[in-house]
């Protein structure tokens, strides 16, 4: 096949919810084919975004196998789907959800979760590469057994596959979240993870672990090229101010962009959609009018919280009502950024909790995606998705490698780190510390853990 700049690698998303990783492969020159997640809402946003390229499909994977979706997005990708992305539910990996051997289910066996099924699935679709993410938990999980079975199970289909921990702020979200990817082809091809390209040296100054090493993979300390990481308020800051409970759609911005990552986010938007506030709780609404930048349910009158906080000791869940500095990265946002009692979801300046809007801006969804349902929906499809902009770096990161596969050459735009020649032992024994790295061959670095930060 000669070269041609048109040509547009097919991707298939499954588990895909309301499409973040979608978005990030969209827009870094993929075309994506088709979409499935038993949520038939997060579904209409997906179909309202992709559906003029692509097929969404409300259903359960198991029942999609089974019936002819898989051959419709196969016909889509014009019989080759170069790329399989999705994220499974996480209970397979964890203790949530009841998973327990009395409940029918082993906790230690990944073959009993969703993950089978999406091995399943890409063994049934033989896409050259895939892309699977979940939690960062996943990675340790009993001794690394459970990342060493999903490698391997990967490995019984055909692809090799490797993982990392992403942190989402070093590559222009301004959201300090982690995920775990496991990235990998049956092509024999490179596998290359991104490289960071935002940074703070004194991010983690001050935290205990694991917060000091909640990334796997970073620039060394005092870098200078890289950028800083995105602030909340680089982020926000010209979306109109809100009330408690108050809902703004259709409206003007209130002012010119002021940032990149702004006008990043306005592209192709000529209005504010969805910017909708929560009404709060008595003792939420207490902490939005009271905290300062920083501060949290500790720093409330102990009369007026809860019996359950009572419990806390008080260097525990330190990000439980706490409000947001405006010239830092968030948190995690989670389903229920609504609720100041469930973590660090008050507005840096404005008595209230975040608006979905500013939720989906600090995830990296531009304004222009809109999302179907009712609030409480959206935040859940907020709340559930990967970074557009992180997967955006992951899809610029295999692209060229992706495209080899289909005679095509293309010039890398992106630096990236290659971890096909790096052990699965050695990835797992990873702790995001900075003060050993390994070189790779484009003199990106692996920080490796000293042996007293390993897990135990």
């Amino acid at each position: 096949m000669s070269n041609d700049e048109t040509f547009k690698p097919a991707v298939v998303d499954l588990f895909c919810g309301a499409g973040g990783l979608s978005e990030g492969f969209h827009s870094a020159g993929y075309r994506v084919v088709g979409g499935l997640d038993a949520s038939g809402v997060a579904m209409d946003t997906w179909r309202d975004r992709f559906g003029p390229v692509g097929l969404g499909v409300t259903s359960k994977l198991d029942a999609a196998m089974e019936g002819g979706t898989f051959a419709e997005f196969l016909d889509r990708a014009d019989g080759k789907i170069d790329v399989l992305i999705g994220g499974p539910s996480c209970q397979g990996f964890s203790t949530s959800g009841g998973l327990s051997k009395r409940g029918g289910r082993d906790l230690y066996d990944p073959r009993n979760s969703l993950f089978a099924q999406f091995v399943a699935a890409v063994e049934k679709l033989d896409p050259n590469w895939v892309v699977f993410e979940n939690v960062p938990g996943l990675l340790l999980y009993h001794h690394g057994e459970v990342a060493q079975t999903i490698h391997d199970m990967f490995g019984e289909v055909g692809y090799d596959v490797r993982p990392l921990i992403l942190l989402a702020a070093d590559y222009g979200v301004p959201q300090l979240r982690r995920r775990l990817f496991f990235i990998g082809n049956k092509t024999g091809r490179a596998i290359r993870f991104p490289t960071p390209t935002h940074a703070d040296d004194d991010l983690w100054s001050g935290f205990a672990l694991p917060f000091a090493h909640l990334s796997r993979v970073g620039h060394k300390k005092g870098d200078a090229d890289a950028l800083k990481h995105v602030t909340f308020e680089h982020a926000c800051g010209d979306l109109p101010p809100l009330n408690e409970g108050q809902a703004l759609d259709g409206v003007a911005y209130p002012c010119e962009p002021c940032t990149p990552y702004q006008r990043e986010m306005r592209l192709g938007s000529a209005e504010v959609r969805q910017h909708i506030a929560f009404n709060l709780s008595v003792t939420d609404r207490m902490a939005a009018q009271l905290l300062k930048p920083g501060q949290n349910w500790r720093h409330l009158p102990a009369d007026v919280l809860p019996d359950r906080f009572k419990k806390i000791r008080p260097y525990d869940a330190t990000t439980i009502m706490k409000r947001l500095h405006a010239d830092r990265p968030t948190y995690t946002i989670t389903t229920k950024f609504n609720e100041a009692s469930t973590g660090a979801f008050i507005h840096p300046d404005q008595p209230r909790t975040l608006s979905v809007r500013e939720a989906a801006r600090i995830q990296s969804f531009p304004d222009s995606f809109v999302f179907a349902g009712s609030p409480v929906q959206m935040r859940t499809q907020i709340g559930n998705a990967v970074p557009p902009l992180l997967a955006k770096a992951i899809a610029e990161a295999i692209r060229p490698e992706v495209l080899l596969d289909r005679g095509l050459v293309e010039r890398p735009i992106r630096s990236t780190i290659r971890m096909d020649d790096v052990a699965l032992s050695d990835i797992v024994g990873l702790q995001g510390a900075r003060k050993r790295v390994k070189q790779h061959d484009n003199g990106a670095t692996i920080p490796l853990s000293p042996p007293e930060a390993r897990a135990k």
